[in-house]
């Protein structure tokens, strides 16, 4: 397989079990992922729009989680 030459790659988003969020079937993405040094923890650093979109799901899930928890 040749070696990827693009100049800037998209930094990808893991979940709570360090797996790549927008590749979660994939295990050996996160593997490669890391070794390449394009995935992240960090999510305000995450560049990937497949990554950044299912984040901001989880986070609005999360917020009416949370919502719901207080009123109760």
């Amino acid at each position: 397989m040749p070696k990827d030459r693009r100049q800037k790659r998209d930094l990808h988003a893991l979940d709570d079990e360090g797996v790549v969020l927008c590749n979660p079937r994939d295990k050996e993405a996160a593997h490669r992922a890391q070794m390449e040094g394009i995935a992240t923890d960090d999510r305000n650093a995450v560049t990937c729009r497949k990554c950044l979109s299912l984040l901001h799901k989880l986070g609005k899930a999360e917020r009416c989680d949370a919502g719901a928890g207080e009123t109760q």
